[in-house]
């Protein structure tokens, strides 16, 4: 299957699991109350640090079986598709282990921010979690194969099938009045069938079975140096996603309603993450090929204003239309209670969008092997973040904990970044936002000033107002890219995504 239509089968799990939220948030909230629900989302965030486990060997499974494909090294896949499997048993087992020590502690680390109902619930909670990130590190290698062979009609049509199936089930369980319990119970049920079939998947129809024996130490240290930088990356992406729950558990007292509310910030933070990172899984094998033919840094630069273009094109019309009409879309899926999530999610959503636009780049330094300063910078950045955010929690527990993660991230995903990719990729930096945001900018600056004038004459809080609100303000976007956003080779590529003709 083609790179363009695994990104559009990408966007298509995306819409499915914001369709999961739209739908069934309101319904969690409502069930639960917001002191069980922060309570489930706190829980969510500990099982974030569980699945850092897969300490990077994830994303080097899609490089290094992309390389050895490329290449044409049918034994070097087997091998270490061999280090792999045995790697993926062994840190199942630690997360089991891990998992019941968190259990075992849960009463003492979260004894001032939780009653003892509350701490008793997310023992429960943290050990049916543990059992699935168990099962989903102890099999990812099979998912990470179907990606690396660019099998994206599997991965994606059989993922989305899953969440279909999870929303029903939770929406009937959640109905007839189950609770947090149950929800994650059908996590943990959906995630073992998937998981068998991606198994089976691998074995019987790609055909590539494990090789355990003659496997080279180079290989194994490779692939160690590799991944080791990747899991540096990856604990400092979970430490600024989610260190605010875990520090206002900690620190804050009576804090389950306030860890409510940032849950709904937070989980419409994740779902704009989600939309902008769509493609990362499918342009992987492409960037491995454009590096193992020795592109030049000029060719890789360009690819990275190509590419991030159309991350931004969709990312900051979500961002402009949440602007103006965020808080009557809180209260509305999330109720009066919660509207102080506006502040949460568009702070986050800010930084955010800056840091996905440049994700390939990302993408290419991990291809290159040249990820090891970016991972030590970045998580020095996650260390200020912690120390800010005890800081500020204490003037402001709710904004405080946004403001400290949104400064970390602007230092180190923006910042710390844009000097990388000068050094290691020879980007100018100024050309590039400057190309990055042509035409862009002035058609999302166009739709806010449309957002601004509606929101005058119709503030009431409707579910029809702010559809046809929301509406008006993507047409225009959408008019004023068309006249002066896109350029030529953008149009046809869009044109022919649309049709589903034409390359890759």
């Amino acid at each position: 299957m083609s790179r363009k239509k695994g990104v559009i089968l990408s966007y298509a799990l995306m819409i499915f699991e914001v369709f999961n939220t739209l739908l069934l948030t309101p319904i969690i909230i409502k069930t639960l109350g917001q002191a069980e629900y922060g309570v489930y989302k706190l829980i969510i965030a500990i099982n974030g640090y569980l699945l850092l486990l897969d300490l990077g060997i994830g994303n080097a499974t899609i490089k290094y079986i992309s390389k050895y494909r490329v290449n044409k090294d049918s034994e070097n896949e087997k091998k270490f598709l061999g280090i792999v499997t045995i790697y993926y048993i062994i840190i199942g087992i630690i997360t089991l282990l891990i998992g019941l020590i968190i259990t075992c502690s849960f009463p003492y680390v979260f004894s001032k921010g939780l009653s003892n109902e509350e701490i008793r619930l997310g023992q429960t909670l943290v050990f049916v979690t543990m059992i699935t990130s168990a099962i989903t590190l102890g099999t990812s290698q099979f998912g990470n194969i179907i990606l690396a062979y660019e099998r994206f009609g599997i991965s994606k049509i059989s993922q989305i099938i899953t969440i279909i199936i999870r929303i029903c089930i939770s929406y009937i369980a959640l109905k007839l009045g189950f609770r947090s319990i149950a929800l994650v119970l059908i996590n943990l049920v959906m995630t073992i069938i998937i998981r068998v079939f991606f198994i089976l998947y691998v074995l019987f129809r790609i055909r590539i079975r494990p090789l355990f024996k003659n496997i080279s130490k180079n290989q194994i240290r490779e692939i160690v140096f590799y991944s080791s930088w990747i899991l540096l990356q990856m604990v400092a992406t979970q430490l600024n996603s989610s260190v605010d729950q875990i520090l206002i558990g900690s620190f804050v007292s009576s804090s389950a309603v306030i860890l409510a509310i940032y849950g709904v910030g937070s989980q419409i933070n994740q779902y704009f993450k989600s939309i902008g990172s769509a493609f990362t899984g499918v342009l992987m094998p492409g960037v491995v090929k454009l590096v193992e033919n020795k592109a030049s840094n000029n060719v890789i630069c360009n690819e990275m204003v190509r590419i991030g273009r159309y991350i931004l094109m969709v990312l900051i019309i979500i961002w402009g239309v949440f602007l103006i009409e965020g808080r009557e879309f809180v209260v509305l899926w999330a109720g009066k209670d919660n509207i102080n999530a506006y502040l949460v999610a568009i702070i986050l959503m800010s930084v955010e969008m800056m840091v996905l636009t440049k994700s390939i780049g990302t993408q290419i330094l991990w291809a290159m092997n040249e990820h090891k300063e970016q991972a030590i910078l970045k998580f020095i950045i996650v260390l200020l973040n912690i120390g800010l955010t005890i800081l500020l929690i204490k003037w402001q527990p709710l904004l405080g904990a946004t403001i400290g993660t949104f400064i970390s991230m602007l230092l180190g995903d923006v910042v710390v970044m844009d000097i990388i990719f000068h050094n290691k990729l020879g980007l100018k930096i100024i050309d590039y936002y400057r190309n990055l945001s042509k035409g862009i900018v002035p058609a999302i600056l166009l739709s806010i000033i449309f957002g601004i004038i509606l929101n005058m004459v119709f503030n009431d809080y409707s579910l029809i107002g702010f559809v046809i609100k929301s509406g008006i303000m993507i047409l225009i976007y959408i008019i004023g890219m068309i006249f002066f956003g896109l350029n030529n080779d953008e149009k046809k590529l869009i044109y022919s995504m649309l049709h589903l003709k034409g390359g890759k």
